[in-house]
């Protein structure tokens, strides 16, 4: 196992927070809803840190941290109601992985190879394990294990404390997809057209050909034992989580890169053309559109009732999840390619150039 890394420590946090955990996609199922409100109105700027290059890289806050991942290749924490920069960990290559967080651990990907972890208080290094190609997925961390796909068509789980290889599974393409997790099973797409559905000890039970390459990751509706994922041929599909069949599809148009969002009876999602879809969970026919008019490859956050989600024309736009009317607008300034991330009414967005933001509503800032 090798690595090759320099940490720079910059104003360690010290560890006076509880547990916690946060991840691509808000939950294990990879729902998008972060189960909280974010900024009703056109939001302020409490504060803007300006890193060298941008981030495709989603931010993540877990305690008073705030984590995100740079071209550059690296892992930024900052305190997250002030932007004030705690710690830095510098990998060999970019960081397209959005990170992970489990107590007080933190796990990405670099396009170095490698998969990383770290102390998320000190940005200490704890171990790498090192693949065949670049990681540009999202780790998922469940039962003390680490899964993750690579380019390099794999897809791993890794022991959390230690690194070690668990059992690996080969794919037909390469795997950017970040797997969703329930009941003991994992879910995700490789870019040989293929959904996998995998026990917690590597076995596959199923595979569904949808086509086309899967970059999106998917989503779990537990309570309906439905998954719901997209591929690059533009095409949504309704999945039935025992048997793998598709139970409906809707045709966008336009290929689908970011992973779509669950709430109640709604799918979600968006499409490359910018277009924001709505879909009824149960059939697939529509409940509204919303289109920006700009490339969308940044996937869709549900804070209450509002979705929040980047576009490249620099804008983040905020809809009304109940008919997708545009609440507001907010110029970045640049293009965003990377999700957004809520979390106690602040809402947090990174863009091309470098720039982090941490958002509040103006009427109801959260208490710092």
């Amino acid at each position: 196992m090798a690595f090759s890394v320099l940490p720079l420590i910059n104003g360690c946090s010290e560890n006076t927070e509880t547990e916690s955990s946060a991840m691509f996609r808000a939950d294990e199922q990879r729902s998008g809803d972060f189960q909280v409100k974010g900024p009703q109105k056109k939001p302020e700027i409490i504060w803007r840190y300006h890193a060298d290059v941008g981030a495709s890289s989603s931010p993540v806050s877990s305690g008073n941290l705030l984590f995100s991942g740079r071209f550059d290749g690296l892992m930024l924490a900052l305190n997250k109601m002030t932007g004030e920069e705690q710690w830095r960990f510098v990998t060999q290559a970019g960081i397209f992985s959005t990170p992970a967080v489990a107590d007080e651990q933190i796990f990405f990907g670099s396009d170095d190879k490698n998969i990383y972890a770290l102390n998320k208080f000190t940005g200490s290094f704890l171990w790498s394990f090192e693949t065949q190609d670049k990681v540009f997925a999202s780790p998922l961390v469940a039962k003390d294990r680490v899964f993750v796909g690579s380019l390099d068509h794999s897809f791993y789980a890794l022991d959390r404390h230690s690194g070690d290889l668990k059992w690996q599974i080969k794919t037909g393409g390469q795997v950017d997809s970040s797997a969703a997790f329930a009941d003991d099973k994992l879910y995700f797409g490789s870019d040989d057209g293929l959904l996998y559905a995998v026990t917690i000890d590597g076995e596959v039970l199923w595979t569904m050909d949808t086509g086309a390459a899967i970059d999106a990751s998917p989503v779990v509706d537990q309570e309906d034992d439905m998954l719901y994922v997209g591929n690059d041929a533009g095409v949504l599909f309704a999945v039935d989580l025992q048997t793998g069949e598709p139970v409906w599809l809707f045709e966008s148009g336009s290929r689908m890169f970011a992973s779509p969002a669950l709430k109640n009876q709604q799918i979600i999602f968006a499409a490359t053309d910018g277009r924001v879809f709505a879909l009824n969970k149960e059939n697939g026919e529509p409940f509204w559109q919303f289109d920006a008019q700009a490339t969308i490859f940044s996937s869709p956050a549900i804070a209450g009732e509002q979705i929040y989600i980047g576009a490249m024309d620099g804008y983040l736009y905020a809809l009304d999840i109940n008919n997708g009317e545009q609440k507001w607008r907010l110029d970045s300034g640049w293009a965003i390619f990377a999700s957004p991330f809520v979390d106690n009414g602040v809402l947090y967005i990174s863009s091309d150039d470098g720039d982090l933001l941490g958002l509040v509503d103006p009427s109801s800032p959260p208490l710092l």
